[in-house]
């Protein structure tokens, strides 16, 4: 459940506009997405934490996966 909370509907947005384009900066990131840079990398920095973004050897973030795939098993439920 500490993941879903982690994606946030404005780290989500993140996630799908770095995804649509090229490897950027975290500054070029914050202006396309109209968002304060601090803010933008505080969701990257996290973001990088977590597995879901990456920097390449140029020091410029991107998305390495198509899908996010997420399961999660609920205990004490029966099957109808």
């Amino acid at each position: 459940t500490q993941l879903f909370s982690e994606l946030t509907p404005k780290r989500m947005e993140l996630l799908d506009t770095l995804k649509r384009t090229v490897p950027q900066s975290v500054y070029r990131l914050s202006k396309v997405l109209g968002r304060n840079y601090s803010n933008v990398h505080s969701s990257v920095a996290r973001l990088i934490e977590l597995g879901l973004i990456e920097k390449n050897e140029e020091d410029k973030i991107f998305v390495p996966w198509d899908d996010i795939e997420i399961h999660v098993a609920l205990s004490g439920s029966k099957a109808a």
